[in-house]
């Protein structure tokens, strides 16, 4: 039996066709995956509170799972209502001026890769839970 893939829209018609469940599942887990990925990479670029020298707003910068339905998967990159001048440095409306704008880096750096982001994760993920079945199996 032979299987070509060509890209993300012919793994989800194999995974809704085998199980569908599972491949909800796979999904769920790898958009969350990239995610977190967006969230550390945001989390790096985000500029420490001057007055503090704290860490809050980067430690703030979280990755949440969506409440999603049969055909939609999803998450998100928040920040804790704690730090809620993120939008103040994001824009450059904050007390120095500056656009720090590391959200919007965070976007930029991913949009070309995210395919390569997406396959990888969705192999790790994929590895991961047929690792677990076979363990389960014996």
């Amino acid at each position: 039996m032979t299987i070509t893939v060509t890209g993300v829209a012919d793994v989800n018609a194999i995974l809704a066709k085998i199980a569908p469940r599972e491949g909800l599942n796979l999904m769920r887990a790898t958009v969350h995956d990239i995610a977190i990925q967006a969230a550390k990479s945001a989390s790096q670029k985000a500029p420490d509170d001057p007055a503090t020298t704290k860490g809050d707003l980067k430690s703030s910068i979280k990755a949440k799972r969506e409440r999603g339905s049969r055909q939609r998967v999803g998450s998100n990159v928040v920040v804790a209502p704690s730090a809620f001048y993120w939008k103040f440095l994001e824009l450059g409306d904050g007390p120095d001026g500056v656009e720090h704008a590391f959200m919007l880096r965070t976007i930029q750096e991913l949009r070309p890769n995210i395919d390569r982001i997406y396959c990888e994760a969705f192999v790790k993920k994929l590895e991961a839970r047929l690792a677990r079945e076979r363990k389960r199996i014996g």
